[in-house]
């Protein structure tokens, strides 16, 4: 239900809402609606039941779709028509398999060979979808050679034609060691539950399943797993960032049906949760669990001695009503630590669990290499936190917690630090603290000029940076004073930017860094100047944000050259800024946020943005003349138009654009929406919001 409400209203996820009062939500706004409603995968009939309670049928027209594969459900009594899928013939099967192998490119074999491709499809396939795309999957990971495709046809268990042959463990057992860990891990998320990417990476790193390679970084590693599995067609992404990474991810379905309880049955996760909420649910884990994995409250889980001590992760799911802070959670740790005075714990990975209590000697857990404490509302952290010496992997962000020990820089092994605008102190003539050299990750971190002068020569050490979110406190930069004396005027202006000098060219000599963001603010939390380096030495920067007022124009070759990603906000931009940005020979995504641009007029130039895809224009509240060019933005996608009241028109070079799809309008003049649905084209969608 909160699924169906969010498509269709403005509800949050993070609404509170009993499930009565979502029901009575839900059909109040369904009731005077024509809807379509199509529902994935359903194995339980009582909850075709609930939904039936639940959608009104106003003989409007309104339908509601179900696939499931079951046949007791299939055979739901409220249901008017039924369509039993048929497995794909021979000749279907093959164009189905050309199709996700080549696309529209075609098959480039001879057509002996395709004969024989397709027989080989139809036996081992048997006209089932999900075991052709799998052999697509496997066979893509090989040269596009038949002779090498056939190495895999020859192998004796695809070559014996047994009946009780299982093309799904096939492709399962052609992965490597490694990457069927991954695969498996997957299993622990629950069914359909969109894994973030940066999360998952860094929960395979910490539990070591990472098997190094001299000269590369082990995130490039983890990252090509993750691109196997989606080639291999066993992991989809569901979503993906504006430059085209995966941003989430899951589980094909049906495999997780499949390899989850195998996941269980080997001993790599023990699920703590209800049996009617999975079957596969145990109430009682094997002997020497290893990871447990919590969907329910962790005061149920045994508490007995051997399923504690040897426990290596403990990841929790228990997303209860943002009412009560997650007590047990403190209990079942210091379980873990015992009578020892250390746990084995590698990764605590709360993510969304509301206020859970962490001991006071959270230090002792000396192995930890991941803390996941994400959307948990945290205030304070245990001052034992700085004991904990191996960990990689600190994410607090989207919490209250505003300040670290200085003991964080002790973590030499720290790789991702995921900060919510924390002050992080260093003594003034402290030598013993040294920066993590291998950090990856610095996000969120808030320094003030008392900081800044202290803390220039511990960022300086860092030079391995991939990420780096700051947000930088301002005072008034300049401050005049005048003495007169009985024979003389003096006028003296002091500068209160210098604290900053040396973090700005710590920046501007980060060479690998590929993500930067940049934030000035004042004491009120208001967004202030902004002062920057030039980011031409930055050749490798590709998602630049910078919000806060830039006291003069960019240059485009101070801009740097690879960049993808690019947002401005608040910058106060009073010269055009089109005519430098659309000579970025990269830019795919144009974002010119609130006031970013103060100016009247705005020009693309002739054969501009060659790379753009997308532009966002928010709330410019003084733009009233846009023209563009001829050829400028030939491969524009989205635009999105937001606030800009003042807006004439769309220049018409844009909407005649054969790769313009979507326009997007918020809050603009009921006159400029008519005017742009008179001139666009029929292939441009418009979605107006108010």
């Amino acid at each position: 239900m909160i699924t169906i409400l969010q498509q269709v209203t403005s509800l949050k996820a993070k609404d509170k809402l009993k499930d009565e009062d979502l029901m009575v939500k839900l059909n109040e706004f369904l009731k005077g609606q024509k809807y379509l409603i199509v529902v994935i995968d359903v194995k339980s009939s009582g909850l075709l039941k609930q939904l039936k309670d639940v959608l009104p049928d106003t003989n409007n027209g309104s339908r509601v779709v179900i696939t499931t594969p079951d046949e007791e459900v299939a055979s739901f009594p409220d249901a008017t028509t039924h369509y039993h899928f048929k497995p794909l013939d021979m000749e279907d099967g093959l164009k189905f398999f050309i199709k996700k192998v080549w696309g529209v490119k075609g098959i480039p074999f001879a057509g002996d060979v395709i004969e024989d491709l397709k027989n080989k499809i139809a036996e081992r396939c048997k006209g089932t979808p999900l075991r052709i795309i799998m052999l697509a999957g496997l066979l893509s990971t090989r040269k596009m050679m038949y002779e090498d495709w056939l190495s895999v046809f020859e192998q004796h268990d695809f070559a014996a034609k047994s009946p009780s042959f299982d093309i799904l463990a096939f492709c399962y057992n052609d992965l490597t060691p490694h990457v069927k860990l991954c695969f498996l891990y997957l299993g622990l998320f629950r069914k359909g539950f969109e894994i973030p990417v940066r999360r998952l990476f860094r929960l395979w790193l910490a539990e070591g399943y990472v098997k190094p390679s001299e000269g590369v970084i082990l995130e490039d590693i983890v990252e090509g797993y993750l691109e196997e599995l989606v080639k291999r067609n066993m992991v989809e992404i569901t979503k993906r960032r504006s430059d085209g990474t995966p941003k989430r991810c899951r589980m094909i379905g049906v495999l997780y049906d499949i390899f989850m309880p195998k996941g269980v049955e080997i001993g790599l996760f023990h699920l703590h949760q209800t049996s009617d909420e999975n079957p596969n649910a145990t109430t009682e884990p094997r002997f020497g669990v290893r990871r447990v994995v919590e969907y329910t409250n962790i005061k149920d889980y045994p508490s007995t001695k051997p399923f504690n001590q040897n426990l290596r992760s403990y990841i929790s799911f228990n997303g209860r009503k943002k009412d009560t802070p997650a007590e047990e959670v403190g209990t079942f740790l210091e379980r873990i630590i015992g009578v020892r005075g250390f746990g084995l714990l590698r990764v605590l990975d709360l993510e969304g669990v509301y206020r859970p209590q962490l001991p006071e000697n959270l230090g002792s857990l000396y192995h930890l290499r991941y803390l996941g404490l994400r959307w948990t509302f945290l205030d304070t952290l245990p001052s034992s936190l700085g004991d904990l010496l191996y960990l990689e992997t600190l994410d607090i962000k989207h919490t209250h917690i505003t300040a670290l020990p200085s003991s964080i820089w002790n973590m030499k092994h720290l790789r991702h630090l995921c900060l919510n605008g924390v002050r992080l102190d260093i003594p003034v003539q402290s030598t013993r603290h040294r920066a993590p050299s291998q950090l990856q990750t610095l996000w969120g971190l808030f320094v003030d000029e008392k900081i800044a002068r202290k803390i220039g020569l511990t960022l300086s050490r860092m030079t391995n940076l991939r990420k780096l979110d700051l947000t930088r406190q301002s005072s008034s930069t300049v401050k005049t004073t005048t003495i007169t004396t009985a024979t003389t005027t003096t006028t003296t202006t002091t500068c209160h930017s210098s604290s900053y000098e040396e973090i700005g060219l710590w920046i501007s000599s980060l060479s690998s860094l590929p993500s930067l963001r940049l934030r000035s603010k004042d004491k009120m939390g208001r967004p202030s100047e902004l002062i920057v380096k030039p980011f031409s030495s930055l050749v490798n920067l590709s998602q630049l944000y910078l919000l806060g007022s830039l006291h003069k124009s960019i240059d485009w070759y101070q801009m740097p050259p690879a960049l993808k990603v690019l947002t401005l906000s608040v910058s106060h931009l009073e010269k055009d800024p089109m005519p430098t940005l659309s000579q970025l020979p990269s830019l795919i995504v144009l974002r010119l946020l609130a006031a970013s641009y103060v100016g009247e007029e705005m020009c693309c130039p002739e054969n501009g943005f060659p790379a753009l895809q997308v532009l966002k224009l928010w709330k410019l509240e003084r733009l009233k003349i846009w023209t563009a060019h001829g050829g400028t933005m030939p491969n524009l996608h989205t635009l999105d138009i937001r606030c800009c009241r003042e807006l004439e028109e769309i220049p018409v070079t844009l909407l005649q654009i054969q790769s313009f799809e979507n326009l997007i309008l918020t809050n603009m003049p009921k006159q400029f929406v008519s005017g742009t649905r008179k001139k666009k084209k029929k292939h441009t969608k418009i979605v107006e919001n108010e």
